[in-house]
């Protein structure tokens, strides 16, 4: 009997180091992208994840389609690393005016926005007053 105890908690022992390994060595989660110093980062998922717009322009408007970025619900994180505020803009329906969805301020950043820029459909950099551009 002494023989099978001593081998039931060898194997017992063996089994709790590999589950213990196994534990160890897992993968880890997905690390969010970071937005690099000057640049402002539009990200499609929370947590900085799925970065859509890059971009170091301190003057400048963006349409979000181009980056992915109306598709369900918009910009979902951001981190504004530039030194100037980004504001997000949508046209009204009726008289087809710009009309601000919100303001990213410089250094700010939001890991969730809970899909607050869903209607944003253009950004602009550094006062910019909002247009069609090519960018």
């Amino acid at each position: 009997m002494g023989f099978w105890r001593k081998s039931s908690a060898a194997l017992l022992a063996s089994v709790a180091l590999a589950a213990g390994g196994a534990v160890a060595t897992a993968a880890p989660a997905s690390a969010a992208q970071t937005c690099p110093a000057g640049n402002v980062c539009l990200y499609a998922s929370t947590g900085f994840n799925n970065m859509g717009l890059r971009t170091v322009k301190t003057s400048e408007c963006f349409q979000l389609a181009s980056y992915n970025l109306i598709d369900g619900d918009g910009i979902m994180s951001y981190r504004n690393n530039l030194s100037v505020k980004a504001v997000l803009w949508h046209t009204s329906s009726l008289d087809q005016e710009w009309v601000a969805d919100g303001t990213i301020s410089a250094g700010g950043f939001s890991s969730n926005t809970s899909g607050n820029f869903s209607d944003a459909v253009l950004v602009c950099t550094g006062g910019r007053s909002p247009y069609w551009s090519e960018a």
